[in-house]
Parts: structure tokens; sequence; C-alpha cells
């Protein structure tokens, strides 16, 4: 299933930032359900942008809290709105 962006929105990619949240196994028993706090802010990459102004896996940085998650039919789609992009991440030389 292909999903199009419209408007001002940015389709986007949670995978990048994944490896972060990845954390070990603790010593102390916790409950099932904890989860550690979420940092205020997120680097994701870009499937899709209606703009065209970021490409396909261009790496931003958005705030947590504006990532939109939409399931169709069992598939996830990520989007965030254009004027929510805080930075874009590019490697140094």
């Amino acid at each position: 299933m292909l999903l199009i962006p419209k408007n001002r929105w940015v389709q986007v990619e949670l995978a990048f930032d994944e490896t972060e949240e990845v954390y070990e196994k603790s010593l102390i028993a916790l409950p099932e359900d904890y989860k550690p706090a979420e940092k205020p802010y997120k680097a994701v990459s870009v499937v899709c942008d209606s703009g065209e102004e970021y490409k396909y896996g261009d790496v931003i940085v958005v705030p947590t809290h504006v990532i939109h998650e939409i399931e169709i039919r069992k598939n996830r789609f990520y989007l965030v709105e254009r004027n929510h992009i805080m930075a874009v991440l590019t490697a140094t030389e």
C-alpha cells in the first residue's frame, strides 16, 4: 500500500532512531508495561515529501509529540507537518 502525503505533510519512517530506543535488560525487575522516558525530539527518515523540499532518505529532527501514526489495513504510516521540522541532519566531512 502506498501513501502519498498532500499539502504540508511529510511521510517519515521511524527506523533511523530505533537503535537509541533499545535498552539493555536490567537486573532489576520492571513491570511488563514499563517504557523508558521518551525524548522530546526524534530523528526520522523522510519517505515522501509533498513539497519536494526533502528527498527520500533525508534525516530530519522533529518533536516527538507531532508524529502522527496512521494505520490502514494493518499498514502503519507516519506523517509530520512540514512546519514542525526542526532541522536536517547531514554528514560532516
